[in-house]
C-alpha cells in the first residue's frame, strides 16, 4: 500500500451517509423543496424495511457478482495473461498454449454465432412477442449471456492448458476475484445504503438532478471504490 492513511471507501461511503442524514435534517428545518429528514422515526421504519430490498434489488450487485465470475475464470485460467503477452510480444506461446488459445476461440466464436442465431435467426424463442430483439429477454439477458460466454471460454482454456483438472479448480477461479478484491463488496454495501439514503432524502431534487445524473452518480459511486482496490493492490 502507497498510503496507509488513505481512508477506506468503505469508511468514507459510511461517513457520507451522515453527512447526508445531517444535511437532510437541516433541509427539513428550513423547508428546503422536497427534502426530507432521514433521521426520523419515519425514516427508521422505512430503512428497517427495505434496507435488503435496496441491497437485493441494487443492479449494481447483479452486474458485480457476473462480473467477479467471469472476469475470475478469466485470470485464473491463464487465460488473460495469454493474451496480455500476444499483446505485448512479450514471449513466444508454448504449443499448448497456442492450442488451448485456438480450443477457446473456437468456444466464443461459437457461443456469439448461437446468440446471433437466436437474435436474428428465424426461432422467435427468447425475442420479444412482436420479434424484435430490442427489449426481449434475449436482449435484457446480455449481460448474464456474456458472462457465460466468457466463463466457458476460459473454462475450455484451464481444462486445454491442465489449469484445471476438477470442478474445485473452477469455483476457485470463480471465487478468484472474490478473493482478490474481498473488501470490495463492503464498500458495495455502502455505497448501496448511501444512494438509498440520498436519493429518500429528496436532496438530489432539490439539487436539481435528474434521473440520468443520479444514475451516473450511482455508477460512479459502485465504480471507484473498485478502481481503489486496483490501485491499492498495485
Amino acid at each position: 500500500m502507497k498510503n496507509k492513511n488513505i481512508i477506506h471507501p468503505a469508511t468514507l461511503f459510511f461517513l457520507l451517509w451522515w453527512f447526508v442524514a445531517v444535511m437532510s435534517w437541516i433541509g427539513n428545518v428550513y423547508a428546503w423543496d422536497g427534502v426530507r429528514n432521514i433521521i426520523s422515526t419515519e425514516a427508521l421504519r422505512w430503512f428497517l424495511r427495505y434496507t435488503e430490498e435496496n441491497l437485493m434489488s441494487s443492479p449494481a450487485l447483479y452486474i458485480v457478482i457476473l462480473f467477479f465470475i467471469s472476469a475470475g475464470l478469466f485470470m485464473h485460467s491463464g487465460l488473460g495473461s495469454v493474451l496480455w503477452r500476444i499483446i505485448k510480444q512479450e514471449r513466444k506461446l508454448s504449443g499448448k498454449e497456442k492450442k488451448s488459445l485456438i480450443g477457446a476461440t473456437l468456444v466464443s466464436v461459437l457461443c456469439f454465432s448461437v446468440y446471433a442465431l437466436l437474435a436474428w435467426g428465424p426461432w422467435n424463442i427468447v425475442r420479444g412477442v412482436t420479434g424484435r430483439y430490442v427489449d426481449s429477454p434475449l436482449h435484457d439477458g446480455a449481460l448474464c449471456i456474456l458472462s457465460i460466454a466468457v466463463s466457458l471460454t476460459s473454462m475450455v482454456y484451464g481444462y486445454s492448458s491442465d489449469r484445471y483438472r476438477n470442478d474445485t479448480d473452477i469455483v476457485n477461479g470463480m471465487s478468484y476475484m472474490f478473493c482478490r478484491f474481498p473488501s470490495y463488496i463492503i464498500s458495495l454495501f455502502f455505497v448501496i445504503q448511501f444512494m438509498a439514503a440520498f436519493m429518500y432524502s429528496g436532496l438530489p431534487v432539490c439539487l436539481g438532478m435528474d434521473n440520468e445524473i443520479l444514475g451516473c452518480v450511482y455508477w460512479a459511486c459502485c465504480v471507484l471504490p473498485f478502481v481503489w482496490e486496483v490501485y491499492i493492490k498495485k
